[in-house]
């Protein structure tokens, strides 16, 4: 063939070759020019990234082959993760007229080990590099300790990396990821004196170096030796690409710094990568929003999403309550196809969860047609999160019938239900069925025992699972506190805060709310208001509605209505719609008739279809003898189309529980 062409064909299979390569192909049979191996090398390179059955048909026709060749099909073979293919090829090209492969030869199969985590392998392989003498080249090197790493023998790695006499960039580079990717701190503090030995040695470092040191700086306390090392990425005049802007991104996500994100991201053109770290690092701050507007920039610009972006984005308009954006989220899942990805479904269940919207979560979890164990313990959770306890308890024993294993959170769904529904008996055969299970002592089902036990009523067997924990957290003593509180032990739950205090255990919102419960069913109102005092005064607590709401109580079942509207004036925060209620219903218990009309009309401005606040207005007028007025109150219920909600009462038969309803209008109620 004359070289014009042939240059010409390789020429065009150098510019096309992602494209399609068969075109070429088609073309030089026509032509007869395959006998070139110069140019069925090229076409063989185009083939090994699209169909490695055409690369091998390419290369079982070639009239003759040389190391470049061998090592193409290799290289394609070891990349796929088929090493056995490799190794077949390796041994044939040693047997084909004694050709010698390179450095590039052992590279790709040392990279193939590295990807199989075949770390024998790995070692033969590093002595036929000793044996051909190219142990210390250093795109070898660099494989080697990149095999070793991911293989787990990091001691291996540093031993290459050592012997290595020339060490260029890829050397170090290779020997920093090493250690960057590794679990163990020791590990990672090397990857920094590393560095910095590689900076006193004057090899200077690649974005790749950067990129992958980057990932050591992962909280808060290293932002600013972060801050440093992005210096000498200014300092060198690295330009940042998408691949070490992301890295970037997510160091600075990790470390809480929020100003430089922001700077970051108007720099950066948008790839899934990067858009991807942008999202995750929006998140790991509390910038949910700002993750959601990430997604939906990336969408306006038709970037490539991939499922794990959806599901965390899922999680970031979860953890805002945002149920129409989630809905147009699961929309664009359908339309994208990303809704058969088991994980993608999952994250939907769950955000439907978190924004109330059982319906549809339950609606999902029958269309998914592969469910995991994470798809059942999802709908179990969005089952617990929103008072469905029968549906729960129902969907707990479909798992155990179906044989699958209760993981932890499946069993502290159940729990959970048994607390919505104060089902004892059940939650005694669960409690039961998770010592079976070997989780018994896990420190979420214990804490989550405690609470099923108090919420039943069996505060003493609450006490006794408290008692014998190995260890506890926060979360165990707020469960048994707010349980005492609930069950008539109000004093007990009073000793058990000091006793927390005394073991050094830092109390949070949710520890206060059964302080503060517990003193105002006492009537301690004074105790009450200290203790309310020492959440922002001692423990730096900034007080919630819930908080709030506890005050008003505590005032209000005291008879001191004056205090608890001076209370409510005083908060930093506009009142919501739980301290109106509160307040509410402490005037229909003293008969405060102007100020129940006032808190009344404010529970009604947020929330105009709740019959609740008609109800008892109107018990307070009729407390109070005014007839007419609770007749008038009546009649503008039934205009409006309010009625008041039925009574429930649950009895259990076998499967399910079913609901025994109760009319609970009486003498005296609308």
């Amino acid at each position: 063939m004359e070289p014009p062409l042939r240059d010409h064909l390789s020429s065009y299979l150098k510019r096309r070759a992602t494209t399609d390569p068969r075109a070429v192909h088609g073309l030089s049979l026509k032509l007869g020019c395959l006998v070139s191996t110069f140019l069925c090398n090229h076409l063989l390179c185009a083939y090994v990234s699209r169909s490695m059955q055409d690369a091998r048909k390419v290369f079982d026709e070639m009239p003759q082959r040389n190391v470049v060749t061998w090592t193409l099909l290799i290289s394609g073979y070891t990349r796929l993760g088929n090493l056995k293919n490799g190794i077949f090829l390796l041994r044939g090209m040693l047997n084909d007229g004694g050709l010698l492969p390179n450095t590039f030869t052992f590279g790709s199969m040392i990279s193939g080990c590295a990807r199989a985590r075949d770390s024998r392998t790995g070692i033969q392989l590093h002595c036929h590099t000793i044996k051909f003498g190219v142990e210390y080249d250093s795109f070898v090197a660099g494989t080697l300790i990149d095999m070793y790493a991911k293989c787990g023998e990091i001691e291996s790695s540093w031993r290459v990396f050592d012997q290595t006499s020339y060490k260029d960039v890829v050397s170090w580079t290779s020997m920093i990821t090493c250690f960057a990717n590794s679990e163990q701190y020791m590990f990672k503090k090397s990857a920094l004196d590393l560095f910095k030995d590689m900076i006193r040695w004057k090899v200077w470092p690649v974005g790749m170096t950067f990129s992958s040191l980057l990932k050591i700086f992962d909280k808060p306390g290293k932002l600013g030796i972060g801050k440093q090392v992005h210096g000498w990425i200014v300092k060198l005049g690295i330009e940042v690409d998408n691949l070490l802007g992301s890295a970037l991104i997510s160091m600075y996500g990790k470390c809480g710094g929020v100003d430089e994100i922001i700077r970051l991201s108007t720099r950066l053109s948008r790839d899934v990568v990067s858009g991807t770290s942008l999202l995750v690092s929006f998140m790991q701050n509390g910038y949910n929003k700002e993750a959601i507007d990430v997604f939906q920039k990336m969408i306006d610009e038709k970037v490539a999403i991939d499922p794990s972006v959806i599901t965390s984005v899922a999680v970031a308009c979860a953890s805002l309550g945002q149920l129409a954006t989630g809905k147009e989220i699961h929309c664009y899942t359908v339309r994208s196809r990303f809704i058969s990805d088991v994980s993608t479904a999952n994250a939907i269940i769950s955000l439907y969860g978190r924004c109330g919207d059982v319906k549809s979560a339950d609606r999902l979890f029958q269309q998914m047609r592969d469910k995991d164990i994470i798809s059942w313990t999802a709908l179990l959770t969005c089952y617990g999160q929103n008072d469905c306890g029968e549906e729960a308890l129902i969907l707990f024993r479909r798992m155990l019938r179906e044989g699958l294993s209760a993981p932890v959170f499946s069993v502290t769904g159940a729990l959970r239900a048994c607390s919505i529904l104060t089902n004892l008996q059940m939650g005694q055969q669960i409690h039961s069925k998770a010592v079976k299970l070997g989780i018994g002592d896990n420190l979420s089902v214990e804490n989550s025992l405690i609470t099923m036990y108090a919420k039943c009523g069996n505060v003493d067997f609450a006490l006794k699972v408290f008692f014998l924990m190995p260890e506890r957290n926060i979360v165990s003593w707020n469960a048994l506190i707010n349980g005492f509180s609930q069950h008539g032990h109000e004093n007990d739950a009073l000793k058990l805060f000091v006793l927390m205090q005394e073991e050094g255990i830092k109390p949070d919102d949710y520890t206060f709310t059964g302080i503060l419960a517990s003193c105002s069913r006492m009537g301690l109102v004074e105790e009450g208001c200290e203790y309310f005092e020492q959440m922002s005064t001692e423990y730096e607590l900034e007080p919630k509605m819930e908080q709030y709401a506890c005050m008003v109580d505590l005032f209000g079942r005291a008879g001191r209505l004056n205090d608890a509207i001076e209370f409510i004036d005083a908060m930093p925060c506009e009142p919501d719609r739980l301290v109106w209620e509160t307040l509410l219903t402490s005037c229909k218990v003293h008969g405060y008739v102007e100020l129940g009309r006032f808190a009344a009309k404010k529970v009604l401005e947020m929330r105009p279809e709740d019959p609740s606040p008609y109800v008892s207005l109107a018990s307070i007028h009729a407390s109070m003898g005014m007839w007419d007025r609770k007749a008038h109150i009546r009649t503008m219920m039934r205009d409006q189309g309010i009625r008041k909600d039925t009574g429930m009462s649950w009895v259990e038969a076998q499967e399910q529980i079913s609901e025994d309803r109760v009319d609970m209008l009486q003498v005296g109620e609308i």
